[in-house]
C-alpha cells in the first residue's frame, strides 16, 4: 500500500537565539499540486520540535492527511488541500482551502482525545496505558466508535455494552460482571466530561441512563495477625523482612520494589515513596496518583527487618529489595512460586500477595486508627475508597469490639526465630476476637 504521508528524519540546525542544536519535526507527502504533472514529495517543517510527545501529537493528523490523498489518489482526482495543514504553501502560488465544514467528531475521537489529555494529570503512565488498553480493546475496533457525540444516545452505549458482555476470556468463559464495570467506568468518564463540555448536546446525559451490571462484591478475606505471624515464622531473610514491610505499611507491590536505601528514614522513622516498579521490571518516578507521593510511618518491626538486610543488599544495590543481580524485584515473579511456597509452608489458603496491603488497612482500623490518617498512609484521595470497600468487613462485625494491641503484635514478631520453621510453629494467639474462627463465627 502506498504511503501518502509519514514522518521524515529530522535535521539538525543550530538556534540563533541560544546556540542550541534543535532538531525540527518534518513530514512529507505525495501530492499532485496544480502545477505538477504527476504526484511529488513534499517535504514539510510542523513547525515543532523532533519529539515523543510532539509525534505523537501530529500522529492524527498524519493519518487524517494520509485519508484524504487516499481518496483523492494523491491529487489525481478530487481536490486536497495542504495549506489547510501547512499555511506557509499559500507562498508557493497555492491558494488555500475552500472553508471546510466543521467535523463532527465521534466516540473514537473522543476517546484518543481522552488518552492526550492524561499526561501532565495526576493520572500515572502506567495507568494511562492501562486506559489505553481498554479503549483499543473494547470501543476503537466497535461500532460505537464511529458514532458521531451529537448523535450519540444511551442505546448506542447499552448496545456496546452488551457485546462487551458477551466477550470471551481465553476462548472459555465471558468477561466478569465486576470488570465490565472498570471497563464501562472509562468509558463513563469520558463521554461525561464531553456532556458537561457541550460537546453531546443533550439534556440529559446518556451515561445517567446506563446502569453497572449487578456484580457479586467479593468480601475482604484479610490475615489476622495470627496469620501473619504464622507466615513471618516460615520465612528469613529478605522474604521476611519483604512480608512484614508490606503487612505493616500499606505500600502498593510497586511502590515498596521501587524502594530505595537513601528514602529509609530510620530517624524520623519514615519512608518516603517517590518511585515505583512497573510490572514489565521499568522503574519510574510517576506514581499513580499524586497523593501516591507520601512519607509512610514506618513502626518498628519494619525498621527492624529492612535494618537486616543492609549487610546484605545496601553496597550491591541501591533498592531494598532485590534480585540476586541487584534489579529491584518484580511482582508477577514475587507473586507466584515463593509466595505459594509461604503459604503453604503456614498452612494458610492461597490469597493474592497484594492482600497484604488489605490486611494492613483492617490491622490499622482494627488498632482504632483514624479513617483520615489510614487513606492518607495508603495514598488515597480521601475516605471514600476505604469506608467502601472495607466498610463491609466491619459491617459484618469482624472487627475486634476491643482495640487491637499493635505493641503486643510487635513483640511477638520480634520474638519470632530468626531461621524459617519448615512448618507453621504453635505461636501465641494475639487477639482471640481476630481468629479465623472468631470471623467465620
Amino acid at each position: 500500500m502506498r504511503t501518502y504521508a509519514r514522518f521524515e528524519r529530522s535535521i539538525t540546525y543550530r538556534s540563533r537565539k541560544n546556540d542550541r542544536e534543535r532538531r525540527y519535526l518534518l513530514v512529507s507527502l505525495l501530492w499532485k499540486g496544480p502545477t505538477d504533472e504527476k504526484p511529488r514529495r513534499y517535504r514539510e517543517s510542523t513547525g515543532l520540535e523532533d519529539s515523543r510527545a510532539n509525534r505523537r501529537e501530529w500522529k492524527r493528523r498524519l493519518d487524517e492527511i494520509s485519508e484524504e490523498l487516499l481518496k483523492s489518489h494523491g491529487g489525481l482526482a478530487g481536490t486536497f488541500g495542504p495549506t489547510r495543514y501547512f499555511p506557509h504553501f499559500v507562498h508557493r502560488g497555492i491558494e488555500p482551502n475552500p472553508p471546510q465544514p466543521a467535523s463532527r467528531p465521534t466516540v473514537g475521537d473522543l476517546m484518543r482525545d481522552y488518552l492526550d489529555s492524561l499526561p501532565g494529570t495526576e493520572v500515572g503512565e502506567y495507568t494511562r496505558r492501562q486506559y489505553e488498553s481498554v479503549f483499543r480493546t473494547h470501543v476503537f475496533g466497535n461500532a460505537l466508535a464511529k458514532v458521531h457525540l451529537d448523535e450519540l444516545t444511551d442505546n448506542h452505549i447499552k448496545r456496546w455494552l452488551g457485546e462487551v458482555r458477551q466477550t470471551r476470556v481465553r476462548g472459555a468463559k465471558t468477561i466478569e460482571a465486576s470488570t465490565v464495570n472498570k471497563i464501562l467506568a472509562r468509558v463513563r468518564t469520558a463521554i461525561t466530561l464531553a456532556w458537561k463540555r457541550g460537546d453531546i448536546p443533550r439534556s440529559v446525559n446518556p451515561m445517567d441512563l446506563v446502569e453497572n451490571l449487578r456484580a457479586e462484591s467479593a468480601e475482604p478475606n484479610p490475615f489476622t495477625p495470627d496469620e501473619l505471624l504464622g507466615l513471618f515464622a516460615v520465612t528469613e531473610g529478605q522474604q521476611r523482612a519483604l512480608y512484614i514491610t508490606f503487612a505493616l505499611s500499606g505500600l502498593r507491590p510497586g511502590e515498596m520494589f521501587g524502594l530505595c536505601w537513601e528514602e529509609v528514614d530510620t530517624r524520623n522513622m519514615e519512608l518516603r515513596i517517590r518511585r515505583q516498579v512497573l510490572e514489565n521490571g521499568q522503574v519510574s518516578e510517576r506514581l499513580k496518583t499524586l497523593k501516591s507521593r507520601r512519607n509512610v510511618t514506618m513502626f518498628e518491626p519494619v525498621r527492624t527487618a529492612i535494618s537486616a538486610l543492609q549487610a546484605k543488599n545496601r553496597l550491591r544495590t541501591r533498592f531494598v529489595f532485590a534480585n540476586r543481580d541487584g534489579s529491584p524485584l518484580n511482582v508477577r515473579w514475587q507473586d507466584d512460586d515463593p509466595w505459594r511456597r509461604a503459604l503453604e509452608r503456614a498452612g494458610l489458603e492461597y490469597r493474592r500477595l497484594y492482600l497484604l496491603r488489605h490486611t494492613y488497612t483492617f490491622l490499622m482500623l482494627s488498632a482504632g486508627k483514624p479513617l483520615q490518617w489510614v487513606a492518607a498512609q495508603l495514598g488515597h484521595r480521601g475516605v471514600a475508597k476505604i469506608d467502601e470497600t472495607y466498610g463491609r468487613w466491619r459491617d459484618a462485625h469482624k472487627l475486634p469490639t476491643h482495640a487491637l494491641d499493635l505493641e503486643e503484635f510487635f513483640r511477638a514478631i520480634r520474638n519470632l526465630p530468626a531461621f524459617a520453621a519448615k512448618t507453621r510453629p504453635n505461636l501465641p494467639r494475639i487477639c482471640q476476637e481476630f481468629s479465623s474462627e472468631a470471623a467465620d463465627g
